[in-house]
C-alpha cells in the first residue's frame, strides 16, 4: 500500500486490498476476543480455587466458568445449590470473616485483561 499526493489530497493505493484483509480478519479478531475471555475466566477459577477456603473441598471444586461466546461474556462462580453458602464465604457473615476469594481473583484479572486481550489479537493478526 502506498499513499500518493494529488491535486485533490491524498491517494491511497492498494485500499480495496486492505478493505478485504481487514474482512479476513473479523472472524479471527472475534475468535481471539472469545479465547482472551475464555482465558480470563479460567485464570479467575483457578485463583479462587486457590484462595478460598477448604472444608469439604466442595467450594475449591465446585467454582466454575460458563462462557457466552456470542456475546462474549463469562461468568465465574458456584452455580449449583449445593454451594449456596459459598455466599457467606466470599461477604462474611457475624461469625465467619470474609474471605472474598472471587472478588480479589476478580479484581486481578481486571488489571490483567486488556494486556491478555491485546495479546491475543496481536498474535490472530500476525499470523
Amino acid at each position: 500500500m502506498m499513499a500518493r499526493r494529488n491535486p485533490r489530497g491524498v491517494t491511497v493505493d492498494g485500499l480495496d486490498r486492505l478493505a478485504r484483509r481487514l474482512r479476513q480478519l473479523e472472524p479471527a479478531i472475534r475468535d481471539a476476543a472469545v479465547k482472551a475471555v475464555r482465558d480470563a475466566a479460567e485464570s479467575v477459577r483457578e485463583d479462587t480455587r486457590d484462595s478460598v477456603r477448604v472444608d469439604t473441598g466442595r467450594l475449591r471444586n465446585g467454582v466454575q466458568v460458563r462462557v457466552r461466546d456470542a456475546r462474549l461474556v463469562a461468568e465465574v462462580g458456584w452455580f449449583d445449590r449445593e454451594t449456596y453458602y459459598a455466599r457467606f464465604q466470599e461477604f462474611g457473615t457475624k461469625r465467619i470473616p470474609a474471605n472474598p476469594a472471587l472478588t480479589r481473583a476478580a479484581q486481578v484479572e481486571r488489571r490483567k485483561f486488556p494486556r491478555r486481550l491485546t495479546d491475543d489479537v496481536r498474535r490472530e493478526i500476525d499470523r
